[in-house]
């Protein structure tokens, strides 16, 4: 571990052995971390048959699948990414470049996609977890509240297991608990989910932890250097993510302005660069995006509103509770630099409501689970926990010779214990659909074998038309375009949904050649879930032609008479 605290700050020289031995606890506990995360896919795996084939992903299949076909791109030796769920013709451009990158590497070693995929979650979510727990060392110096804070950080989640318990129900004022599908809100989640998100979020807290050391007054060029390039790492993945980064830094040299001005007119300097070196990188993919008309209007669809607050409030539960404790704390003790802990989730707050960003704003959410992970363990171990000793039952176990400190511990276990319930309830909810053959989680081997042969026999470029599930899977597995496929990323979905359900249905009033001819469709998918979306026959149709046959799954392709 003394290489990782090198690169993070640390002086090697000077730690003593439990300070080595911290960081080996903190490195198993990102090793347990991930391979809890796992589970669900192992599952998966272990569960196909010779007749269904696990697709790899246990949650938000869609946007998996966007990720592969973004990483199929980069196999096929593109660096331009283009979308490949809708059939509109567009130039590509240097955006999402983290997963075009991968695909170059899965391509160069040969590997699926699939496997680099989650090898490079597994890797990235470690860098993340080692990231967090150097983090929380800038700003809390007791052991034993750096630990609490790290399995908050790594476990902790909302009170949406209470809802589901006291309601009966799956929804709360319309939606579902956040516990169980905002991704952004819980490192757990992330890191069980997305490799460029933990990637992102790590560069997020590599870059305040320089600046925040830069500001106040401690280090020079290395370190705003090292920040520079942790900001250039996020603005690539997440440009949206400098909102919340440099908003919050702006706040704490304010507050480092307030209480020692030269030192903050010194490193402002240091500030104003930090917000402009990423500016090109963000103005490039703001034009990329808007000049492109398929682009604009993927972004236009790509609606992530927040929800109302009181699913954030009972989303974070008892750790934001316990947060507020803290944070009251070091504002009231105005501890620097853990001050900026409390700017963060400040810093937040409006723009999880900003009407300019209206399509972004739960994303500003993304990475507050650390910063509030950290003031709850300073709100139990400094706050709560003392506060037992004027407990009138305290006193009393005392009195039948059950020992203060280790009452006070019992509970600590007992609340941290009580953060993690929607935790282990998603891990085995997700084990548990993928070990029932949950539909969207596989394919039949008909279906693979099918997409297979379009990757080897068509042209990535000649689109396919399919149900939406198959419409998904195929950009994913072999990079060629589709009809449709994407809750984003197809352009005008509603509309493609409402001319897909006509075709495939018995109606004789949809003119499917006009249809087809409109979109440039090349080959028609033709299996189970085709079917259950209507009577069409396409077996009937002269203007179709089976060129692949593999158990009940047809392909067929498109065939023009001359002068049509």
């Amino acid at each position: 571990m003394t290489w990782w605290w090198r690169f993070t700050g640390g002086r090697v020289s000077r730690m003593d052995r439990a300070t080595r031995q911290e960081g080996t606890w903190a490195a198993g506990g990102a090793l347990l971390t991930g391979a809890l995360s796992s589970i669900p896919y192992a599952v998966g795996y272990l569960n196909q048959s010779p007749d269904t084939v696990f697709i790899g992903a246990a949650y938000d299949w869609e946007d998996y699948y966007s990720h592969l076909a973004k990483m199929q791109q980069g196999a096929q030796g593109v660096w331009q990414y283009r979308i490949l769920f809708t059939p509109e013709d567009h130039p590509g451009a240097y955006i999402n470049v983290f997963y075009v990158a991968l695909g170059h590497l899965a391509g160069a070693l040969g590997l699926p996609s699939s496997l680099v995929y989650h090898l490079a979650r597994l890797l990235c979510a470690k860098v993340l977890l080692l990231v967090v727990y150097k983090f929380v060392t800038l700003f809390v110096s007791d052991r034993g509240t750096r630990r609490v804070a790290y399995l908050l950080a790594c476990f902790s989640s909302g009170l949406g297991w209470l809802v589901l318990l006291i309601t009966r129900s799956y929804t709360l004022r319309g939606i579902t608990p956040v516990d169980f599908w905002f991704i952004e809100m819980y490192t757990f989640f992330t890191v069980l989910t997305f490799p460029h998100t933990c990637l992102a979020l790590s560069a997020h807290l590599l870059a305040l932890t320089w600046m925040v050391r830069l500001l106040g007054g401690k280090r020079g060029w290395r370190t705003w250097l090292a920040a520079a390039g942790a900001t250039l790492t996020l603005v690539i993945i997440h440009p949206y993510g400098l909102l919340s980064l440099d908003a919050s830094l702006i706040l704490y040299w304010l507050y480092r302005w307030i209480h020692d001005r030269g030192t903050a007119m010194r490193c402002l300097p240091w500030l104003v660069g930090f917000v402009l070196v990423p500016l090109p990188l963000v103005i490039y993919s703001y034009r990329a995006i808007s000049s492109n008309p398929v682009f604009r209007e993927w972004q236009a669809q790509s609606y992530t509103l927040s929800p109302r607050p009181v699913h954030y409030l009972l989303g974070y539960g008892l750790v934001l509770a316990l947060a507020v404790w803290g944070g009251v704390q070091i504002l009231r003790e105005q501890s620097d630099p853990a001050i900026v802990l409390a700017l963060w989730p400040v810093s937040i707050a409006p723009l999880l409501y900003l009407p300019l960003i209206f399509h972004l704003q739960r994303r500003m959410i993304e990475g507050a689970h650390v910063p509030l992970s950290i003031m709850a363990a300073i709100g139990l171990n400094r706050g709560l926990l003392p506060a037992t000793r004027r407990l009138r039952l305290t006193g009393w176990l005392a009195r039948w010779g059950y020992p203060r400190h280790r009452f006070r511990r019992l509970l600590g276990r007992f609340i941290l214990a009580f953060t993690t319930p929607s935790t282990w309830y998603l891990l085995v909810s997700l084990s548990l659909a993928a070990a029932s053959g949950y539909g969207p989680l596989y394919h039949s081997r008909s279906e693979v074998e099918a997409v297979l042969w379009l990757g080897e026999h068509t042209q990535p470029q000649e689109t396919v038309l399919s149900s939406y599930e198959i419409g998904g899977y195929i950009p994913a597995r072999i990079g060629h375009r589709v009809f449709w496929g994407h809750w984003a990323e197809s352009i005008r979905l509603s509309q493609k949904r409402t001319e897909a359900q006509a075709f495939y249905s018995a109606s004789a009033e949809f003119d499917r050649l006009k249809f087809l001819d409109r979109y440039g469709i090349a080959y028609v998918f033709y299996g189970p879930r085709e079917r259950g979306m209507g009577g069409f026959d396409p077996a009937a149709a002269s203007y179709l032609e089976p060129t692949f046959q593999h158990g009940d799954v047809v392909v067929y392709e498109v065939i023009w008479e001359e002068g049509a």
